[in-house]
């Protein structure tokens, strides 16, 4: 999984440089409308979180494998600070904050997706998605759908500060958790989704798991901190604390606590195996 996030990485990266993309600088945040509607890491359990349809405020809660803006009482965050926003139509996240990344797919190779893993054979660019009707202020949106995995699954995400082939840590611990608004593309599709967040524990750029280890061995990587997302066909604004997140413990430093906020490194959105898969993804944004 990290040698095919790693060539989306670089070719998003190349694309962009190439003027293939445009990075756009600091894009202005804009507010969501009240009432707007529209039509190789393997984790799993967990908790879940979800949040009100539409595009109301009101703020909802939920325990573990239940419906709500998140673990406990969780109100809605009312003024995020945008990770990417998708209106500007590139691969690239919102530059800003000290935050530099691109969006990527990957997969465990078994199956289809769309958009597809980066390969020099199928060298496409993954890029926000129009949406139709859009959803009140908001155009455009991630998009991905796929099925038949078969090993570990499929997903998309992004490096919060990855430049060039490199991937360096961002300090978010100035933050409380993640939101994020996602609704499904097809009603038969999966329901749930997991969201995993990495630190230096997981993540191999992080120096401390062994990349090489594998499935019965310690120290493994990719061993992710992750939350469980309920979806449906409206659109729902998703909360996410970072002291909701947890691990399954088959990694690095299994007895670990708690997220790293200082050291992030990539925020995905993941399908296990044999799951049939297709979610729309907006305004990805950290809150306090």
């Amino acid at each position: 999984m990290a040698k095919r996030r790693a060539a989306w990485m670089w070719a998003a990266w190349t694309l962009t440089s190439g003027g293939c993309t445009a990075l756009v600088g600091l894009d202005e945040r804009y507010h969501l409308v009240e009432g707007a509607g529209g039509a190789s890491s393997a984790t799993g359990g967990g908790s879940s979180a979800s949040a009100t349809g539409g595009g109301s405020s009101a703020s909802a809660t939920g325990g573990a494998d239940g419906a709500g803006a998140g673990g406990g009482d969780v109100a809605v965050p009312l003024d995020p600070d945008m990770i990417d926003d998708m209106e500007d139509g590139d691969s690239a996240i919102t530059v800003t904050g000290g935050r530099l990344g691109h969006w990527y797919s990957y997969n465990d190779g078994t199956g289809t997706q769309s958009p597809p893993v980066y390969t020099e054979e199928m060298p496409v660019g993954f890029i926000p998605e129009a949406l139709m009707p859009p959803r009140g202020e908001s155009t455009k949106a991630m998009h991905t759908f796929g099925s038949g995995f078969t090993e570990w699954g499929a997903g998309i995400g992004f490096a919060l500060n990855g430049e060039d082939m490199q991937m360096f840590p961002y300090d978010a611990s100035a933050y409380a958790g993640i939101v994020f608004w996602a609704r499904l593309g097809d009603a038969g599709a999966e329901a749930t989704m997991k969201v995993n967040v990495s630190d230096k524990v997981s993540e191999p750029a992080g120096g401390i798991c062994d990349e090489a280890a594998g499935a019965g061995e310690p120290n493994r990587c990719f061993d992710h901190w992750f939350y469980t997302a309920h979806l449906g066909t409206e659109w729902a604004e998703v909360v996410i604390p970072f002291d909701e997140l947890t691990r399954e413990g088959w990694g690095a430093e299994p007895e670990a606590q708690a997220l790293d906020r200082a050291g992030l490194y990539v925020i995905e959105f993941r399908f296990a195996q044999d799951q049939d898969f297709d979610v729309y993804v907006d305004d990805v944004a950290f809150y306090r």
